[in-house]
């Protein structure tokens, strides 16, 4: 990162160095040639080489320092029913984003390295710190794990591209992101990436695309791991130790017609599971205000093989349907959605591995800040309004309130009963500055709470939760 750093902060050093290199290294081809007029071509070549090279890896490229201070206080009703902390956590990240131009049109890269900064103790898992499963000498210890700062490059990816703007392909390559299919890289404070490749043909406004990983990294670990049959990727040496899936892949395809698209996926874990997915989107105007719809269906089912051990496996879905409309400084958001794992799963799943081994594409309309509502057997509703209070001359303020409401959710597994309910409520308020010195500036706080009812979506009934949520954010453009 640093060699990349000092070619970036300078420029005029690294074009004469990179000129003299390539000069030195052309001249002895032609060491027998005295012709004084193939010297000069060498070196012009050289030159030109050291131009095309500054303008795609410097002129055309960006390169963003990013800084976030992230504080958290979730807590969760005990045994005897009392609020005690289920996360604290106080976090300051600090990234480089670099992402190229295009050398000789064709080929780039990107860079994103960062370090997550512990600030103070901590309690629980906040899966944004390095989650150390053997650190006995750490104060915050429980016998488990606890969490520590740590730096990482989750993305260090070779791009290119070919064709043009009406048909085309784009690669990527390395550790990268990925987002086609029913594969997707989420995000903690930083990306989450894979070990992997991406294709993505383009065809006017179709795109056709192809994703394979066979390693993958959270933002709560400092490097990259095989994707596993166990939450922890076989980072815990005292806890059940998983079996490797040795990759997954995805075929999708994205058709975008005028005022919206159809997305489609096909995604399977060797040996593990196979998913699909169809998400659609259509936006319009109706009057002044702007309304947005989407629908989205996601199937799975777990294999039959020996990495799994299951049998009689039936195939499971998510349905959601969601709405969007902007009206004015208000913007409205309604989400239906049911869930149906067929008695199978607690909730369902839309990786196609186990939780924290991989990430996925899901379009999800009625999650709140505590829960996703995605427990098996779950009918649920979602309506949330946001305010911008451009009208009082303060812009970049904004609030909001979110109610959501679950039924028919799954309450004794073994059982197979489905009379649980579940309910959450949250709120939140932010501001952005918009201009002066701060602008960029942006201070969000978000307030949750999730009751848990007789659900069995997070463990023991009593299971309540509050939450709060203080985020600050600043980026600043290096070049």
């Amino acid at each position: 990162m640093d060699m990349v750093m000092n070619t970036i902060n300078k420029a005029p050093l690294s074009l004469l160095s990179t000129s003299i290199l390539v000069a030195m290294v052309a001249l002895p081809v032609h060491a027998n040639d005295n012709d004084p007029n193939d010297v000069l071509n060498q070196s012009a070549a050289a030159l030109n080489l050291a131009d095309e090279a500054k303008q795609a890896f410097y002129e055309d490229s960006s390169s963003k320092l990013h800084s976030f201070l992230y504080i958290r206080d979730r807590q969760q009703k005990d045994d005897n029913g009392e609020y005690v902390p289920n996360i604290e956590n106080q976090t300051l990240q600090l990234a480089w984003d670099y992402r190229s131009g295009y050398f000789k049109d064709t080929v780039g890269i990107d860079i994103w390295a960062n370090t997550n900064l512990q600030l103070g103790d901590t309690t629980g898992q906040s899966e944004i710190l390095y989650y150390d499963h053997t650190c006995e000498n750490n104060p915050s210890y429980d016998g488990k794990a606890c969490e520590k700062s740590y730096v990482a490059v989750p993305v260090a990816s070779l791009k290119a591209k070919f064709g043009d703007d009406d048909t085309g392909l784009a690669l990527r390559g390395g550790y990268t992101r990925i987002n086609i299919g029913t594969i997707r890289s989420s995000w903690g404070l930083n990306p989450h990436s894979y070990r992997g490749l991406e294709a993505k043909a383009h065809f006017g406004d179709f795109v056709v695309g192809y994703a394979i990983a066979d390693k993958f990294k959270n933002d709560w670990r400092k490097n990259f791991h095989d994707m596993t049959t166990t939450w922890h990727q076989n980072q815990h040496p005292g806890g059940k130790q998983g079996k490797i899936i040795d990759y997954i892949h995805t075929v999708g395809g994205i058709y975008k017609f005028d005022g919206g698209q159809i997305d489609l996926g096909y995604g399977e874990g060797k040996d593990y599971r196979t998913n699909w997915q169809v998400l659609g989107k259509y936006g319009f105007d109706m009057g002044d205000a702007k309304v947005n719809l989407t629908g989205f269906y996601h199937g799975s089912i777990r294999a039959e093989t020996e990495l799994t051990g299951l049998k009689d496996q039936e195939a499971q879905s998510y349905v959601g349907l969601g709405a969007n409309i902007k009206s004015g400084n208000f913007t409205w958001i309604a989400g239906l959605s049911a869930t149906d794992t067929k008695g199978q799963e607690v909730g369902y799943n839309f990786r196609l591995t186990p939780w924290a081994n991989s990430d996925n594409r899901n379009f999800q309309q009625t999650t709140s800040q505590l829960e996703d509502y995605n427990v098996d057997g779950t009918k649920a509703a979602k309506l949330a309004v946001n305010y911008n209070f451009a009208d009082f001359g303060v812009a970049g303020l904004t609030a909001g309130v979110g109610a959501n409401y679950g039924t028919n959710v799954m309450s004794d597994f073994a059982k197979k009963e489905y009379d649980a309910t579940m309910k959450s409520l949250d709120w939140n308020v932010g501001y952005k500055f918009l201009e002066g010195g701060l602008k960029g500036l942006n201070v969000r706080m978000f307030h949750g709470y999730y009751d848990h009812g007789d659900s069995i979506s997070r463990g023991p009934k009593n299971n309540d939760r509050t939450d709060v949520k203080l985020l600050i954010s600043y980026s600043v453009n290096l070049k």
